[in-house]
């Protein structure tokens, strides 16, 4: 257990930080994160990361940069493209079969290929999509829903294929890139109903909700949406309660324990957050520090300074 924190706040965000050092706003070379991404990995921060972020056109560069020594790694790789047409969408999933079938031909056992996330180009044409992405099922296969769609129309498609994940963008360079509560809240509740493991993926880089002047938006707290899933978990949370705990951003409103952990009077015992968390496996960001220093920042990891 890491000094100073509660088992329940542990348990909540092991390996819940797929690093993306690559992605903005972060956006370093390959070589730098890959480098970061081996420090995490053997350094204090380790528990909380998870998964190494890379695009599928950055494979073979990967590959190539891959110290001899690597220990364990798993790769999640993020498509070439973003497709806003039935050809594009065609071209980049048989472009990217090509990289990823190469990619592990040339890398030791030792490094492993764990996801492949794709954005869809909508969700009219959804069951189509899921067909075309059967081919890379010897992986997890997370599919993007644009969040300008009908987000319970996808889930209810995604949980019909019984083997499809979801993934859903929570922020991004502009205020537009990120959904507001109401939204968020229902893509959750959904997956966690329709019991579809999911991903989220950008603007969560504080525990809370947290105004940012650059992209004119407030972004999501990921400490709110995990303890919001848990306590999901375990008990009947309509959406309006559920967007409620999104929006709060009082450090004062929320409580860890060695056996679980509350916001406000709903509690969640360390049974919910394990089930929860088979469902909801990571979120994206380009930083792991940031993270962590918000969690310290209020006080639930060493000195509290609220």
């Amino acid at each position: 257990m890491i000094a100073s924190m509660r088992t329940s706040l542990e348990r909540l965000l092991e390996e819940a930080i797929d690093y993306a050092g690559q992605f903005p706003p972060a956006k370093l070379d390959l070589v730098p994160a890959l480098d970061e991404y081996q420090r995490l990995r053997k350094g204090p921060e380790k528990w909380i990361v998870g998964r190494f972020v890379c695009a599928a056109h950055r494979l073979e560069a990967l590959a190539a940069a891959l110290p001899a020594t690597v220990e364990d790694t798993e790769v999640a790789v993020v498509a070439s493209g973003v497709a806003t047409s039935r050809a594009e969408w065609e071209e980049i999933l048989e472009r990217d079969a090509r990289l990823l079938n190469k990619f592990i031909q040339e890398t030791p056992e030792r490094v492993d290929v764990a996801t492949y996330e794709v954005r869809l180009p909508d969700v009219a044409g959804i069951e189509r999509y899921i067909r075309d992405l059967n081919g890379f099922r010897d992986v997890e296969v997370y599919a993007e829903i644009p969040v300008e769609d009908d987000i319970a129309e996808a889930l209810a498609a995604i949980a019909d294929s019984q083997w499809l994940n979801a993934k859903l963008r929570t922020g991004g360079l502009d205020a537009n890139a990120f959904p507001d509560a109401w939204k968020l809240a229902g893509f959750v509740l959904g997956c966690l109903d329709l019991d579809i493991p999911f991903k989220l993926t950008a603007g969560l880089h504080h525990p809370l909700p947290t105004w940012d002047e650059p992209t004119q938006a407030t972004h999501h707290g990921f400490l709110n949406v995990f303890v919001g899933a848990a306590i999901a978990q375990g008990n009947d949370l309509s959406q309006r309660e559920f967007e409620r705990i999104l929006l709060d951003a009082d450090p004062r409103s929320w409580s860890f324990e060695d056996d679980g952990l509350a916001w406000h009077d709903q509690e969640a015992s360390l049974e919910d957050i394990e089930e929860m968390r088979a469902v909801l496996r990571a979120f994206g960001s380009c930083s792991v520090h940031e993270p962590l220093d918000g969690l310290k920042a209020i006080g639930l990891m060493g000195h509290s300074v609220v």
